[in-house]
């Protein structure tokens, strides 16, 4: 019976030193009296089995008041004969931290309970009590008088310290709390980071602000010292606008999780280390953490870059492409980098389009590179002889292709002459021209593939969208440009008239064109059944958010998508309209209409289509002999 009358005493002392009230204490020895008369009846040592066995018999025999706080006491007498301790389970000091609660946290609490009973049952803002006291009576007992004097490190230490039976307690509990910090984060008494840190804690995700390096730590105190930074809870103001404009755009719930994850883990690492934020700190802490994303790097990236972008120019571009490794362009020798780079300044302020521009800067940048591979240094090396040799070596599918890079090359050439960056500014003559005009045959649709085609429109399988067809049936059936058709506004369409009315991209000549019954119902479909409500004009939007307008290449993916086996080179969604000009004129109508339904101003383009109908060419053959090929045969 003494390792019964130590485990008790062990008890009797836990309670007086955590200062349990005296009607607990009291109800603890009369249990523990009465099982120490039991055992020396039985004439047996303490076992919980021995405990378990005496209180079944008992209990109906024990007030309705005393019944719980015998049976706690027999488990945190099993605790002691167990492990040495009592549980945390088992210590109910919770159910009575509030009363030990000095005034400064205690009117925290109840200004949170207040405002939380506008919403929840009694019962529930009862748990929320009972959680939220046991939580701030283990920082009053840290040296806490105020909700600000909370710490990360005590938080960190609560949640290690704070241990449950099974994992629902410690989760509500923690959730609990979680709700009370955010609550006095809106009021701005303590950070963000204190109403998600149990969150990460609980998942593992301690790894993004631990396993951060000393000599990255070195780098983010130079980047704070060197340049200007705003507070994380400007970071977080971000991420509610951005997290407010993924959602407007019908984004995937994983991609809005994600962009979250993203913040909240920068955010925690900023204020955990008292940094502030720009995008090169989060650069540093993004290099140090990127092995734990695994696939979600790409999206935790681009929610890193969108964030760079709204600190340099408060505006948030979901459609914008963050690329992931730097252009040829930008990785030009340093002796040519200066002249390209100026060059390139006075292109973008004379308008030019992005996919001008692009080859702009690829053109460049292939003489360029040629140049500095031969061990030219300065564009004063340059003579003749260099650019000679570069256009004999510069190698290209096509003719065509090699004059369209020798010509922005040229200009390139006259430009650095105008500059003084040559000793001879009349070096652009160095580089001829590789191309003369030339006459292609036109290629349309066979029949077989007209009829696979017609079939695809017409099932109801889902391999094509209504979009795909949509645009399709605008090429085939009325030989609009893909350029054309992607730009297309909801006024550009005319019900009434079954009219389409546009000014074309490619020639800027405005045309209005009818529309056939086919086109309008594939068109009223798509608009009706398959496109996103976003209120834009353009027509043909993006089937994924942010559901911006589409690309032309577009119209050639809706006709790879009808045709997979096609595979004819250099014909892509532009023989839809070869097709259309080309049936017009087998159906008899003339040049000069087939010309206005093209939307041209001459008829000198549709002049190429009349070889392509065989039947009226069999009808004005010319004979050898008008050649003179049969005078000759008959001369000799």
């Amino acid at each position: 019976m003494q390792n019964y009358e130590q485990a008790v005493g062990y008890v009797r002392n836990f309670l007086s030193d955590n200062h349990y009230c005296h009607t607990l204490v009291l109800a603890n020895e009369r249990c523990f009296k009465k099982l120490e008369a039991y055992l020396k009846q039985e004439g047996t040592d303490y076992t919980p089995q021995k405990a378990d066995e005496w209180f079944s018999t008992y209990v109906d025999q024990v007030a309705d008041t005393d019944r719980r706080h015998y049976k706690v006491a027999l488990l945190r007498l099993r605790d002691i004969y167990e492990c040495g301790k009592i549980r945390s389970e088992h210590d109910t000091r919770h159910f009575m931290s509030y009363t030990i609660l000095k005034d400064g946290l205690k009117n925290s609490l109840d200004t949170f309970l207040l405002d939380l009973g506008k919403n929840l049952s009694p019962d529930t803002v009862v748990n929320y009590k009972q959680s939220c006291a046991r939580f701030l009576a283990f920082m009053q007992k840290a040296g806490v008088c105020r909700i600000s004097d909370i710490t990360f490190d005590l938080l960190c230490t609560f949640y290690q310290a704070d241990v449950h039976q099974g994992r629902w307690g410690k989760s509500q509990v923690n959730s609990h709390v979680s709700a009370m910090l955010t609550f006095f984060f809106k009021h701005h008494d303590v950070p963000y980071g204190f109403s998600i840190l149990f969150h990460y804690l609980s998942h593992g995700k301690g790894c993004y602000w631990n396993t951060v390096s000393l000599e990255a730590h070195d780098k983010i105190a130079s980047a704070m010292a060197s340049s200007s930074t705003i507070t994380a809870r400007k970071l977080y103001e971000y991420k509610e606008i951005s997290n407010s404009l993924h959602t407007d755009n019908k984004y995937s719930k994983t991609t809005i999780s994600t962009n979250n994850r993203a913040m909240d883990l920068l955010i925690l690492f900023l204020e955990m280390n008292g940094y502030g934020y720009n995008p090169e700190i989060a650069g540093i802490w993004f290099e140090e953490t990127r092995r734990h994303f695994k696939n979600d790097l790409p999206t935790i990236r681009r929610s890193l870059c969108m964030a760079a972008d709204y600190y340099h120019s408060a505006q948030i571009r979901l459609e914008a492409v963050y690329l992931t490794k730097p252009r040829a362009f930008d990785l030009l020798p340093e002796w040519c980098r200066k002249a390209a780079d100026r060059y390139v300044d006075t292109k973008e302020k004379e308008g030019w389009k992005k996919s001008t521009m692009d080859m702009i800067r690829s053109s460049i940048c292939r003489f360029c590179q040629y140049l500095d591979g031969i061990g030219i240094r300065s564009f004063r090396e340059v003579d003749a002889s260099h650019i000679k040799q570069f256009n004999t070596n510069d190698k290209h599918k096509t003719p065509h292709g090699k004059n369209a890079y020798n010509t922005r090359i040229r200009k390139f050439l006259i430009y650095l002459g105008e500059q003084g960056y040559l000793d001879n500014p009349m070096l652009f003559l160095s580089l001829t021209r590789t191309s003369a005009p030339k006459e292609t045959i036109v290629v349309v649709l066979t029949k077989e593939e007209m009829d696979q085609l017609n079939e695809q429109l017409e099932n109801s399988d889902g391999r094509l969208s209504l979009r795909k067809k949509a645009m399709l049936l605008l090429g085939l059936k009325m030989g609009m440009r893909p350029s054309d058709i992607v730009k297309l506004k909801i006024d550009d369409v005319d019900w009434n008239t079954a009219s389409i009315r546009f000014v074309q991209e490619k020639t800027a000549v405005e045309v209005s064109l009818p529309m056939p019954a086919e086109v309008g119902n594939a068109l009223f479909r798509y608009i009706m059944e398959e496109r996103h409500s976003k209120a834009d004009r353009n027509i043909f939007l993006s089937e994924k958010a942010p559901h911006k307008p589409v690309g032309r290449s577009v119209c050639g993916c809706a006709l790879d998508t009808a045709l997979p086996d096609r595979n004819v080179e250099g014909s892509g969604f532009h023989v839809t309209r070869k097709t259309y000009a080309t049936n017009l004129l087998r159906g008899g109508v003339g040049a000069g209409m087939v010309a206005e339904a093209l939307g041209q101003r001459g008829n000198s383009s549709v002049h190429r289509y009349l070889s392509l109908d065989t039947e009226r060419m069999r009808m004005c053959p010319l004979s050898l002999e008008d050649c003179g090929i049969g005078r000759w045969g008959n001369g000799r």
